[in-house]
């Protein structure tokens, strides 16, 4: 079976194994089935903007044209420095965007990825942003009503904690048994003073099974601008990431691209 058209982030379902669907032309195709079968991927060469449609050569903050990585209000620099916020103070766009995704709810987290790390999400984006991150375990330990709160609780955490995530490690599953509740009750105890009435310890921990059958021993990802034709059998999906016998691939990096797969079935 061959489907073709504009790449997106992969969606998902919360199940045990995480259930993987492709989006194409926003459209989901289930591929959680064809994990143990030979596929292929072959990029066309058209890249075309998520927002605008443009055609464009290259694509920034995954997927975006320049005019729109520029202009837009959920690309600015407080989408990676959420403790910057400053839509509230904007244009229209701005107050607009802040409205709607700023002054909501927000979760600071502990995630287990390639090891215990502190991440923010916009309280509609549970579980959803966990899965995209490849984590085996997460925990909310703070609510905050908006987005500006979370950002400073992960910066002061974040002076004790990693908020990266080494995917190389992610993939492997190269992750060592860590107590989260234990993790949260230290944590909390450097949130600071003024923030802590956001504080929740009566969370539970929540875990995920990946469809991920084995990875390769050494880990490279495949670059499509490179060599525009991956073909190999489909071993493991995990966060955004195909996983092949040979090499991985990030999905997400490849946002706006139009890709023809050929799938087994």
């Amino acid at each position: 079976m061959k489907i073709s058209g504009q790449v997106l982030k992969m969606t998902h379902e919360d199940a045990t194994p995480i259930q993987y669907f492709l989006s194409l032309d926003e459209k989901p195709i289930p591929i959680t089935e064809q994990v143990g079968k030979e596929i292929t991927l072959k990029f066309s060469g058209i890249i075309t903007c998520v927002e605008c449609g443009r055609k464009i050569k290259k694509t920034y903050d995954q997927g975006y044209c320049f005019p729109c990585a520029r202009d837009l209000p959920e690309n600015a620099m407080c989408s990676v420095r959420p403790e910057l916020c400053e839509h509230e103070h904007g244009n229209e766009a701005d107050r607009e965007f802040f409205r709607k995704y700023c002054a909501v709810d927000h979760y600071v987290y502990l995630s287990l990825t390639s090891g215990v790390k502190v991440g923010i999400t916009r309280h509609f984006n549970i579980p959803s942003r966990w899965i995209d991150q490849g984590a085996v375990q997460a925990l909310i330990i703070a609510k905050v009503p908006e987005r500006l709160l979370s950002g400073k609780i992960e910066v002061a955490l974040s002076e004790h904690m990693a908020d990266k995530t080494n995917w190389r490690k992610m993939l492997k599953g190269e992750v060592a048994e860590v107590d989260l509740i234990a993790m949260r009750d230290q944590a909390l105890k450097w949130v600071p003073q003024d923030l802590r009435q956001y504080a929740l310890a009566d969370q539970t921990v929540q875990t995920f099974t990946y469809p991920v059958q084995s990875v390769p021993d050494k880990i490279s990802s495949h670059n499509l601008d490179k060599v525009g034709e991956l073909r190999g059998r489909l071993t493991g999906i995990k966060g955004q990431y195909l996983i092949f016998d040979k090499t991985v691939i990030n999905l997400r990096k490849y946002g706006g691209y139009h890709i023809e797969f050929t799938l087994d079935g």
